[in-house]
């Protein structure tokens, strides 16, 4: 009867894992490999380039990329809140500046 490399304790030979230690018995029964991490969203890329360059459009896909991120598990939820606020931030300045040149017109 074969013994666990790790414990030495006596194994069956249909065993894939050692019921004392939990080590794999044989190099068949290796330890699954971790999954690989999820992609980053591409929306909240984008969305983080466009509040980067002034686009008050970034609070939308922000908004677009927090949802889906939530939906799919994917990286870039901090991404996704920071292009959201500063299209908030460039929204209201977008507006001042609209409302100054209109009121300056008159």
């Amino acid at each position: 009867m074969p013994e666990c490399s790790s414990c030495a304790a006596q194994v069956q030979p249909e065993w894939k894992f050692c019921i004392y230690c939990g080590e794999p018995t044989s190099a068949d029964a290796a330890r699954p490999a971790p999954l690989a991490a999820p992609r980053t969203n591409p929306i909240a890329i984008l969305a983080l380039i466009l509040a980067a360059f002034g686009g008050a459009p970034a609070l939308i896909f922000g908004h677009l990329a927090m949802r889906q991120i939530k939906e799919n598990g994917e990286r870039g939820m901090i991404m996704a809140r920071i292009a959201t606020a500063l299209g908030y931030v460039w929204l209201v300045v977008w507006g001042i500046l609209l409302y100054s040149l209109l009121t300056n017109v008159s």
